[in-house]
């Protein structure tokens, strides 16, 4: 039941996003695959395999969840950070929904299957500088310093598998390149509400050393 009101919450959360639609990124503006406040980013360079990314310095909500799986980790870290800008903060604020509902995975298990992901959403900017505290103890607020980041987006529905399949495509390229990168951890963004069934959009995140 639990999960089922977490998919729920997270198809009215996922929602007011709209549907995205895939398009080349314009330096220094909101990408045409946001429809709503989203990391602002240079693209640096785009080739077949992988598009260049500088990110800014962002701010984010975010909470860690230990799960053999994906899905149901991600699941169960999107019902705190929901209650959180639905005014789980000690000033008791809404706060708008932006993109893209970020997971940190580490490439290593810590025991068997298990893994302890990230799930993060974005602040909007007007609260960077004094970001409401939140009130649930597992949630927290953390500055992502600016990166580069090598980006594969792909269409259909993110999930362990594929998200690490194409992880591993952009950092096989980038070895045959003989480029460096960050290989302890990599980021999945999702864009879309689970129900909508046309341009979707997901992307994986690989940063450079």
């Amino acid at each position: 039941m639990a999960l089922f009101l977490t998919v729920i919450m997270m198809r009215y959360y996922l929602l007011a996003l709209g549907c995205v639609v895939l398009s080349q990124a314009v330096v220094g503006s909101r990408p045409d695959f946001c429809n709503s406040e989203c990391p602002e980013f240079d693209s640096v360079r785009t080739t077949d395999d992988y598009e260049v990314r500088r990110y800014r310095d962002t701010t984010w909500v975010s909470t860690k969840v230990s799960s053999v799986n994906f899905g149901l980790a991600s699941s169960s870290a999107f019902q705190k950070l929901f209650a959180y800008i639905r005014g789980e903060n000690e000033a008791g604020v809404d706060i708008d929904m932006t993109q893209p509902v970020l997971v940190k995975i580490p490439e290593e298990t810590t025991w068997w299957l298990w893994k302890e992901y990230t799930v993060s959403f974005m602040l909007p900017q007007q609260h960077w500088s004094n970001p409401p505290r939140p009130t649930n103890t597992d949630v927290y607020v953390e500055v992502m310093p600016q990166m580069t980041a090598y980006v594969k987006s792909y269409g259909g529905w993110a999930d362990g598998w594929n998200t690490d399949s194409h992880r591993q495509e952009v950092e096989q390229k980038l070895t045959e390149e003989g480029r460096t990168f960050e290989d302890n951890f990599y980021f999945s963004a999702a864009y879309n509400a689970p129900f909508e069934m046309t341009n979707r959009r997901n992307e994986v995140w690989v940063l450079r050393n």
